[in-house]
């Protein structure tokens, strides 16, 4: 038996992966109910936009320019995301949340956030759990 859990939270991992960020990896993927992939992102700088070591380094810049994987993912999405599964290498922040919602996403798969990302950003997760539970968004972390 596959387990789509399993699977496509590894390959949130790859495409996380990607990203340039030298501190924080973040990866998402969108799949249909019949678990073919919709979009993937990856947290970084929009196209077009220099991603230099500079500005990676600084993290006030890097927060101000970088657009988080669920942004990437749903603007490189192909198709209807509505009843969509996001799998994600972290919880989303409540920005982030907000556009799953917004998209017609149903579900939400994430790894636990890493204790240093959880301190720092806090009221953001607490949001989105709170955005997640009023929306009627299913909730699982693995």
């Amino acid at each position: 038996m596959t387990d789509w859990n399993t699977r496509f939270l590894e390959m949130a991992e790859l495409v996380g992966s990607w990203s340039k960020d030298l501190s924080t990896k973040v990866g998402c993927v969108l799949v249909n109910s019949e678990n073919n992939v919709l979009g993937v992102g990856y947290n970084g700088f929009p196209r077009g936009v220099a991603d230099t070591t500079e500005r990676l380094e600084d993290r006030a810049t890097k927060y101000l320019m970088v657009q988080h994987a669920e942004t990437n993912a749903i603007q490189n999405a192909q198709g209807d995301l509505r009843g969509a599964i996001a799998y994600i290498t972290h919880k989303p922040c409540s920005n982030c949340c907000g556009g799953l919602i917004q998209a017609g996403i149903s579900k939400i798969v994430s790894m636990p956030i890493p204790k240093g990302l959880a301190e720092r950003l806090k009221e953001l997760y607490v949001a989105s759990e709170a955005m997640m539970k009023e929306a009627g968004i299913e909730f699982v972390e693995i």
